[in-house]
């Protein structure tokens, strides 16, 4: 029996340009959410469901995870999505490809026998972690650990406070959308080590870009790139790319798509400092308090950065616990041994496969010698 695509859409024209299609797939069309949940658990039958999302509007993320929540746990999930909606509808938990009204349903047929073939060979059932679980052990321990940690530092963090108000105007602390455990999105914090104005400086720094696999522009056409694109700057903590170029860079397959900055001038003095001494991340032990981060485990993701492993077999990772320190961290640490995006990402994997509370306690404990190995990144 064929693979039955339940597609649900209120849109009569686009569901019946997409029935119309040549697919091997069996095309079931339900016009609500809850017909459609309803379908689903009354069946055995093998589910792929579409969800046509672009006939709603502020509600559309809403519906999505309403969806996603109450569909069978076994079933492929898509999204039909307006361009401007693609990027937060893809990091819905469970939302396995986003795409445009104009797709192709063979196409992701085809998309839906790549997913299950890599499902199998990565056997992500056997990992002991389950994506947003963590052990009991695990997370006693990071509560005594963080909550132990800011009553025992809130002088530093008191001086630390005042050092960056008497410098530049501004919030102290600096909160950023990042991917942890089970690609869960937060508010990953640190205190503020830039300037207020760091992202309009951005057009003067493209010359000393660190990792040096991005085309390099000349300011003038920055410039213009940034006065059309002003809402499309994807800036992290350290790098900072134009969203077209970070998209042309992805379907292109380079190995890496920001740049990074020896000496950043946008960089508080105050900011060096804290970041010289990793104090900048102080904050992150309040992330850990809520259960959003633990001690250790893997680096949380900048949303975009975080795309592009979704669909390889770095995904893996997202399977972890999202970590103030881990094992990359610990690794090779200093200039001269400085790691490779896939060397990072593979001890990403490794920490993944051999989690265990002795191999934390010995992340933990290297951890302060790293850190004494600082870059001036």
């Amino acid at each position: 029996m064929k693979t039955i695509c339940l597609l649900i859409s209120s849109d009569n024209i686009l569901a019946d340009k997409i029935i119309s299609q040549e697919t091997d797939f069996d095309i079931i069309l339900r016009k609500s959410v809850l017909t459609a949940i309803n379908y689903t658990h009354n069946t055995k039958n093998k589910l792929v469901v579409l969800y046509d999302a672009n006939s709603e509007t502020k509600s559309a993320l809403k519906y999505i995870k309403f969806l996603k929540e109450n569909l069978r746990k076994d079933i492929l999930f898509y999204v039909i999505a307006k361009k401007k909606d693609q990027i937060e509808a893809l990091f819905v938990k469970g939302v396995n490809d986003v795409f445009t009204a104009d797709i192709e349903i063979q196409n992701i047929y085809l998309r839906s026998k790549l997913l299950d073939s890599r499902l199998n060979e990565n056997n992500m059932a056997r990992l002991e972690i389950d994506p947003g679980n963590i052990p009991l052990w695990k997370r006693a321990f990071d509560i005594l650990f963080s909550l132990t940690a800011i009553i025992v530092l809130m002088p530093v963090f008191i001086l630390i406070v005042s050092a960056i108000r008497m410098e530049s105007k501004g919030k102290v602390f600096y909160a950023s959308k990042r991917v942890g455990t089970g690609f869960r999105i937060f508010d990953f914090y640190k205190f503020r080590s830039m300037y207020t104005d760091a992202d309009t400086r951005v057009d003067s720094l493209l010359g000393l870009n660190q990792y040096g696999l991005v085309e390099k522009k000349s300011n003038d056409e920055f410039k213009k790139l940034s006065a059309e694109n002003q809402s499309s700057q994807l800036i992290g903590d350290d790098e900072v790319i134009l969203e077209t170029d970070y998209l042309t860079n992805k379907t292109s397959k380079q190995g890496n798509t920001f740049f990074k900055m020896a000496n950043d001038p946008r960089i508080t003095k105050v900011g060096r400092v804290l970041r010289n001494t990793s104090l900048d991340e102080l904050p992150q032990l309040f992330n850990i308090l809520k259960g959003q981060m633990s001690v250790v485990g893997n680096r949380p993701l900048p949303l975009y950065e975080a795309e592009m492993l979704t669909s390889d077999k770095w995904a893996k990772r997202f399977l972890a616990p999202a970590g103030l320190t881990g094992l990359w961290q610990v690794t090779k640490r200093g200039n001269a041994n400085s790691l490779s995006p896939d060397e990072r990402k593979q001890l990403d994997i490794d920490y993944i496969e051999s989690f265990s509370f002795k191999n934390d306690l010995s992340i933990i404990m290297r951890t302060v010698p790293a850190l004494i190995q600082h870059e001036n990144v």
